[in-house]
């Protein structure tokens, strides 16, 4: 799912999210699916473009291209219900690469930003404001990978390639959330962990605080990521279903009597997975209407009962995955002397309450130092090792990132240092010596007239070491 917001330079603090989109039929969203597909209208001649389906505009039995933006880092999982064997065939018959796809969609986005704004603004306005665009990526994402979303959106209309601004997206949330979450307990000197949780992938980072006013962060640990958002949520649901109905009856279903199943999948996504709470929901009422009643399935007046024990089911494996990758950005600070005063949880699986639970209950199981008029040192040591961290969940975690987006855009960037992902140097030759190089290695230079060796590395930047953000170490 992707998210647009913009703001003008004289009203900063008025944030519009755009909520409608093609294909919605009335319906608002924060979010608009990263998924896009081609088709020949019929009896098209050789060399007809394709047209193109975009958004909310497909039909639930409609085939389309998923994730596709995932391509674009070779180096990165991806999920299970992505075929990469299917995207290429799809792309190789509409004579298209991932490139273009990605470029396609962003020309929809693009196309329909700026209709949007200029039904709020006027045209003569919008064809008088330079309207300047901040993109977000996987905290995870290569540089190759960067680099080739900036040609896209280049591609796609939105600027040069040099004037487009680039921010990973558990970054772009924690601008947003240090200055929503007012006042908070963070003080100089605290880090925090940002864990931005979307429908596919997990993306964490961790920044220490250097000052409040103005607000200035580092990056203290290396972000991480991993393929464990509320998209797999569905597919267990999916599972469930399954099982309890019987194959056949939930095959028949899927495909003969889509707005049943679209009715319960529906309401899995907007209600169970986001305010599920095994205190409060001891059983949960998911809508398929027309089904016939079965006691021994579920099966009541239209409904599937589903119990708290088997909506934890649901979640408990994912959520688990999500609660290792916090702990072991946690741990990296630890083990480095620093202190975690927090955890920020954003993005769409971020409004999970159910989620935002277990993480809480994950790092606050440590019991307190026994009462001292007088604390040792061993005391303290102890509440900063073993100590609880403060889970916290903007308003508006749903749309953090896009928002920090802006914010990034109108205040630059907050970020001082940041942690290199790799190792950055320049390859040179050098004189041949006998002392330091293998007799294998050398080779005559007829320019220097000497016994030359070729492929050595003098490293500038070594992977985890801290730069400053002003330094571009984008590799193209």
């Amino acid at each position: 799912m992707n998210s647009v917001a913009a703001v003008y330079t004289s009203t900063p603090d008025d944030v519009e999210i755009i909520k409608t989109w093609p294909g919605g039929n009335g319906i608002t969203s924060d979010k608009v699916p990263t998924e896009i597909a081609y088709d020949y209208p019929p009896g098209s001649p050789d060399g007809t473009e394709p047209t193109i389906k975009w958004g909310f505009q497909f039909r639930p039995e409609e085939s389309r291209l998923r994730c596709i933006k995932l391509f674009l880092d070779r180096s990165q999982k991806l999920p299970f219900y992505v075929s990469p064997l299917e995207t290429a065939a799809q792309l190789k018959k509409f004579n298209k690469n991932v490139v273009d796809a990605v470029s396609d969609y962003l020309t929809q986005v693009y196309n329909h930003t700026m209709e949007t704004l200029t039904r709020r603004y006027g045209e003569s306005f919008m064809a008088s404001t330079k309207v300047e665009f901040v993109l977000t990526c996987p905290a995870v994402w290569s540089d190759a990978a960067k680099n080739t979303t900036l040609l896209a959106a280049e591609k796609a209309g939105m600027g040069s390639k040099s004037d487009i601004q680039m921010i990973s997206e558990p970054e772009a949330a924690a601008v947003y959330t240090l200055k929503a979450i007012q006042p908070n307990h963070l003080s100089a000197g605290d880090n925090f962990v940002v864990c931005d949780a979307g429908g596919g992938t997990v993306d964490l980072i961790a920044y220490k605080i250097i000052s409040l006013k103005p607000l200035r962060v580092e990056e203290s640990a290396v972000g991480t990521g991993g393929l464990c958002g509320s998209a797999f949520l569905n597919y267990r649901f999916e599972e469930h279903v399954r099982n309890r109905i019987g194959h056949a009856r939930f095959d028949e279903i899927k495909l003969k009597k889509g707005k049943c199943w679209q009715m319960g999948l529906r309401y899995w996504e907007e209600f169970v997975k986001r305010n599920f709470n095994e205190e409060e929901h001891a059983e949960v009422n998911v809508p398929f209407p027309g089904l016939p009643d079965d006691e021994e399935a579920g099966l009541d007046c239209g409904f599937l009962v589903m119990t708290a024990p088997q909506i934890k089911e649901i979640f408990e494996p994912v959520v688990k995955e999500v609660c290792e990758l916090v702990q072991g950005q946690v741990d990296g600070i630890r083990q480095k002397g620093g202190i975690v005063s927090g955890i920020v949880l954003v993005g769409g699986f971020g409004q999970s309450n159910y989620l935002y639970t277990r993480l809480k209950s994950h790092f606050n199981t440590a019991a307190p130092p026994p009462y001292s008029e007088r604390p040792t040192h061993a005391q303290a040591t102890a509440l900063i090792t073993n100590g609880s961290v403060e889970v916290m969940q903007p308003v508006n975690a749903w749309t953090a990132v896009v928002r920090g987006a802006v914010l990034r855009g109108l205040e630059g960037s907050m970020v001082v240092s940041r942690k290199a992902r790799m190792h950055y140097g320049t390859s040179y030759a050098t004189v041949y010596d006998e002392d330091k190089h293998q007799v294998s290695e050398r080779y005559w230079s007829p320019l220097w007239e000497r016994w030359m060796v070729s492929d050595r590395m003098q490293w500038h930047i070594t992977s985890k070491q801290s730069y400053a953000s002003r330094c571009n170490i984008l590799s193209i």
